[in-house]
């Protein structure tokens, strides 16, 4: 079995952190105007900082592929 080029990790944690900061600015951005467009801004901070926590999980994938020590 071939083994995923770890380019594909840290794509994966790019889009990630994308994703964090664009949930962040629509939590701001109801939060302000007082609205609600599809959820509360409390659960796009929660998708925000899974999505921050699983970029970290990409980066650390990436270290660890390339031999560096985590431990």
């Amino acid at each position: 079995m071939e083994r995923t080029p770890t380019t594909f990790y840290l794509w994966i944690s790019r889009v990630a952190v994308f994703a964090g900061i664009v949930c962040l600015i629509i939590a701001l951005v109801t939060r302000v105007a007082e609205t609600c467009l599809v959820a509360a801004p409390a659960t796009y901070v929660q998708l925000a900082i899974a999505a921050f926590l699983f970029a970290i999980w990409g980066v650390l994938y990436e270290i660890r592929d390339r031999g560096i020590r985590t431990k």
